[in-house]
């Protein structure tokens, strides 16, 4: 998350302020979401120690959707298209076994398989949220 800031958030708001003419001094606001992390004491002190033109804003739970567009409209359809392939992937497998005559077994969710799997389920993904029309509406 530092490096985000280091590198993204405040190189953004910096040319933002540029643009509009403002001074370096003003404030800017970040909503984020109240994950723990960001509520944490430490990240807050960070936060102000390190970049204190940034105000922190907490979008209450359930209302992300309302404020933060993107984790609704691009991020929920990418995890739920990894899911489906995920699952695409297990029901394969068992019925791979059950055709087989095999008496089924444990699935394999060994680190190496499910390395191996994952590019075909993030390649779905990708294609799932890479449409026109899916970012214009978010």
């Amino acid at each position: 998350m530092r490096s985000f800031i280091d590198k993204i958030l405040t190189p953004y708001f910096s040319e933002e302020k540029t643009r509009l003419g403002l001074p370096p001094s003003q404030k800017s606001l970040w909503s984020i979401d109240v994950w723990s992390v960001h509520r944490s004491q430490e990240f807050k002190g960070w936060v102000n120690q390190h970049h204190p033109t940034i105000i922190l804003d907490y979008v209450p739970g359930g209302c992300t959707g309302d404020v933060q567009p993107c984790d609704v409209g691009i991020q929920r359809p990418f995890k739920l298209s990894i899911r489906r392939s995920y699952h695409e992937d297990v029901v394969n497998k068992v019925l791979q076994q059950l055709d087989s005559g095999r008496p089924l077994t444990t699935l394999d969710t060994r680190i190496a398989t499910l390395r191996d799997r994952s590019p075909r389920w993030l390649w779905n993904a990708y294609q799932a949220i890479n449409k026109p029309e899916l970012v214009k509406k978010v």
